[in-house]
């Protein structure tokens, strides 16, 4: 395997990594932030009162976008998969 190789299964692994993760963490990051806004105008501090909201945005997060989940997954499983000859070959 050369070098040139190694860098961009690399970098195309960290690339479907961060597109597959970005719209959890968006949807999470946003959900915390209105959380917090709300907390602090009402001064109610109860970890179970920010839990239950964040839990049902990531459930219904995963929920719409599994099926994109699922093809840039099988996309990554397949460039992978037919790039083993030449990494075995090299």
């Amino acid at each position: 395997m050369t070098p040139a190789i190694a860098a961009d299964m690399f970098r195309y692994s960290l690339q479907v990594a961060v597109r597959v993760a970005a719209p959890l963490l968006l949807a999470l990051t946003v959900t915390a932030l209105v959380l917090a806004v709300l907390q602090a105008a009402t001064q109610i501090n109860d970890s179970s009162i920010s839990f239950t909201p964040k839990l049902a945005i990531a459930l219904g997060v995963v929920w719409m976008t599994a099926a994109w989940f699922d093809s840039t997954l099988a996309a990554f499983l397949a460039k992978v998969l037919i790039a083993i000859p030449q990494v075995v070959a090299r």
